[in-house]
């Protein structure tokens, strides 16, 4: 292999570390509630593609590692909310009464997951472009 191979294994190389590392920044995850009076249909239990929510660093938990997705009953009501967590509280469901009095049953259920952005329910493109950007690049390198 001559030195334009060695250079250009070199680039790919370069590339795919580019693609692969993340910044050793804290997690960034959807935070909002959906009984937030000022925009209650943003925060839904599926977030839809225009929404204007974006995921943001959560510097205000002490040792965020998860992003949490509760659905259903929280805090004296129903509804969605979205948040940052140190603590994994793994993906579960139950069905209570509620309060007391209460004839109906409530389906709670926490979504906890540990990748920036992994809790509005849509998937994330601008990796996938990434990928596909640099596998031409390479490609392009290799057949000159």
């Amino acid at each position: 292999m001559g030195t334009r191979g060695v250079i250009q294994w070199s680039i790919a190389f370069i590339g795919l570390l580019v693609v692969f590392i993340v910044p050793a920044n804290g997690i960034s995850c959807y935070q909002c509630t959906s009984t937030n009076s000022s925009s209650p249909f943003q925060c839904s239990e599926n977030l839809s593609s225009d929404t204007d929510l974006k995921a943001t660093p959560c510097s205000d938990v002490y040792g965020a590692k998860f992003c949490l997705k509760h659905v259903g009953r929280f805090e004296g009501g129903v509804g969605t909310k979205r948040m940052c967590s140190s603590v994994d509280l793994g993906n579960t469901c139950s069905y209570d009464l509620g309060q007391p009095g209460d004839t109906l049953k409530y389906r709670t259920c926490v979504y906890t997951c540990s990748t920036d952005g992994c809790n509005p329910a849509s998937t994330h493109l601008p990796n996938v472009i990434t990928i596909v950007a640099l596998t031409l690049a390479i490609i392009y390198f290799f057949r000159r």
